[in-house]
């Protein structure tokens, strides 16, 4: 399960009372205590949001651990006081400035996340062909490349790693079921 940010905020009708932001991972929290107009507030929740997940990410690059990573980059917000503001704003969330900040903490599990996804495709192809299999793999900025032999067939396929984190099982699936498709 993945990091919790809490953006506890009540509306009312001269603004929003956003009281503070709390993250689940390693029970960071800000306390904010403050009304802001809602022409602001769009603005305010970005760097509430980002503010939060730099300290947690400061911490992760003091102790993290390949798995804690994987738990920050697939964070999802909570509204607990059922804000309508907060819930209209990360409907369809977009942030430059978060999505770099992602992508750095990609980058620091990219290794180790497509190394256990090669490892569970070369069992997954041994045990479902019934011929050597030959599986290699590379990292090529945020994408990883498969390239699978057997049965005097050669098949590549290239996964975003970002696929990896949004849903591995989902991912892992498909790709597999490719290659065998492609092989069979």
């Amino acid at each position: 399960m993945g990091m919790q940010i809490g953006f506890f905020v009540k509306d009312q009708p001269e603004g929003c009372y956003f009281e503070k932001v709390q993250a689940s991972f390693y029970e960071e929290e800000e306390n904010i205590e403050t009304l802001y107009p809602k022409d602001r507030f769009d603005a305010i929740l970005d760097e509430a949001l980002l503010r939060i997940l730099r300290k947690v990410f400061d911490t992760l690059e003091k102790i993290g651990e390949v798995e804690e990573y994987l738990q920050f980059l697939d964070f999802n917000i909570e509204n607990p006081y059922n804000s309508a503001f907060v819930s209209k704003h990360f409907l369809l969330y977009k942030n430059a400035d978060v999505e770099s900040l992602m992508n750095h903490v990609l980058m620091e599990v990219a290794e180790p996340l497509a190394e256990g996804y090669f490892e569970s495709m070369i069992d997954y192809l041994e045990t479902n062909i019934d011929d050597e299999v030959f599986v290699d793999f590379r990292l090529n900025g945020e994408e990883l490349l498969l390239e699978v032999q057997s049965q005097g067939k050669k098949v590549s396929l290239t996964e975003p790693l970002k696929q990896l984190v949004i849903d591995y099982d989902e991912s892992f699936e498909r790709v597999a079921t490719e290659f065998l498709e492609s092989l069979i």
